[in-house]
């Protein structure tokens, strides 16, 4: 109503030269009016098929929104101050030129909000920045495969990037570690590798690794720093799966029913000892630095879990099981473990209630798992040697301080 109010100004001050304007005339404008928005309304149905919103003049001129509001503006202002022009006194008949006037100061703050909406507004989609990662490859036996995997977990998650792994075959076939990794080696192919400085201490170019770009971590990382600020994790990743443990289980079951034939065993105190000999007694492992822990070692050891606990049985994994049958032959209380599957005698020994190690990697996790009272074998590397120099002073980064070196 509106625009016909303004067209019917238009048309009788600037074209009829002022000549009074009548509700006959407005009528007869309204019906030519009607005709047009009824032609309007089919070609916007067309239009708005073709993704097109346009709107139509008296005579048929089609206006767009975006590029003609500055147009339109113009006209309203026009007719504004034509408005301003008219003659105050007319009769009943006439049109309240004070109403039109308002209407028309209307329909510019209207046409300004128009104008507002049609300016094209800035984008808020965002592009999100590529994934990083931490890639590693868990190599050599059981031991240090968890190793590799601890670290470069612990590693992972200290710089707020995931882990990818490739050769986990041994990793999943003993422990629930899925979820702890992805496995989309392409992304690791070309990327930088970072070595670290020593095996067995930390590496500051690894633990601080910025993980920008992804990088690749190589190394024994042989360290529990890596991971400790996380350990609650690496513990829940490295539980053993039902089928192992049940194994394991049911291993020690039948060794402890053959020795105590069948009376209670509930409140015995469970103390595990993994010896570690084999290959360290090579002669290129002797010259690196390599050293076993001697039998006098075992009987500290058993010495200081004596003077702590009591009702003790003491049960013995090693990859020398005659050299442990001589060391412990004399004694009821102490059980030799026949070998079988790495992870499953891994899986025994995280059954007990503390743990004697001597040397290696095996021997860390069976008493990291365990999470008891731990003695360790410390004079393990010759002074001086190669083997050593892969060590911190005192082994603090290999051993953590509530364990007891003997």
């Amino acid at each position: 109503m509106l625009v016909l109010l303004v067209l019917v100004l238009v048309y009788h001050i600037i074209i009829r030269n002022g000549e009074p304007i009548n509700l006959r005339n407005i009528h007869e404008f309204s019906r030519e009016i009607k005709q047009d928005e009824l032609q309007n309304k089919v070609l916007k149905k067309e239009n708005l098929l073709k993704g097109v919103k346009p709107i139509m003049s008296a005579n048929n001129n089609i206006i767009n929104v975006k590029s003609n509001v500055n147009d339109v503006k113009t006209i309203v202002g026009v007719v504004k101050t034509i408005v301003n022009d008219v003659p105050t006194h007319v009769n009943d008949s006439k049109i309240n030129v004070k109403d039109v006037k308002t209407r028309v100061i209307d329909a510019k703050t209207n046409m300004n909000n128009v104008q507002t909406k049609a300016k094209p507004q800035k984008s808020n989609f965002n592009i999100d920045p590529p994934q990083k990662y931490i890639c590693a490859i868990p190599e050599g036996r059981l031991g240090n495969e968890m190793y590799i995997f601890a670290s470069a977990y612990g590693t992972a998650r200290r710089h707020g990037v995931k882990l990818i792994m490739n050769n986990v075959a041994h990793l999943k076939e003993a422990f629930n570690i899925d979820g702890a990794y992805e496995t989309d080696w392409e992304k690791c192919a070309k990327v930088p590798v970072i070595h670290e400085e020593a095996c067995c201490r930390v590496s500051k170019n690894i633990f601080n690794v910025s993980a920008d770009p992804t990088v690749l971590v190589r190394g024994y990382m042989q360290s529990y720093k890596y991971f400790y600020q996380y350990r609650a994790e690496v513990r829940k990743y490295l539980t053993f799966k039902d089928s192992v443990l049940d194994e394991a289980k049911d291993k020690l079951r039948k060794l402890l029913s053959q020795r105590y034939q069948g009376h209670v065993v509930d409140k015995r105190t469970f103390i595990g000892v993994h010896v570690r000999r084999g290959d360290y007694l090579n002669a290129p492992k002797i010259k690196y630095g390599y050293k076993v822990a001697p039998k006098e070692y075992l009987y500290s050891a058993q010495e200081y879990m004596q003077k702590k606990y009591s009702n003790i049985t003491y049960v013995v994994c090693s990859n020398d099981l005659a050299w442990t049958n001589k060391v412990f032959k004399n004694q009821h209380d102490v059980i030799t473990v026949p070998m079988g599957p790495a992870h499953v005698d891994l899986a025994l020994l995280s059954l007990m209630d503390h743990m004697i190690m001597t040397v290696g990697t095996y021997g860390f996790w069976a008493s990291w798992m365990a999470n008891g009272t731990v003695t360790y074998y410390k004079d393990f590397t010759s002074p001086g040697s190669e083997f050593s120099k892969g060590f911190d002073k005192g082994y603090l980064d290999t051993f953590p301080e509530s364990w007891i070196g003997l």
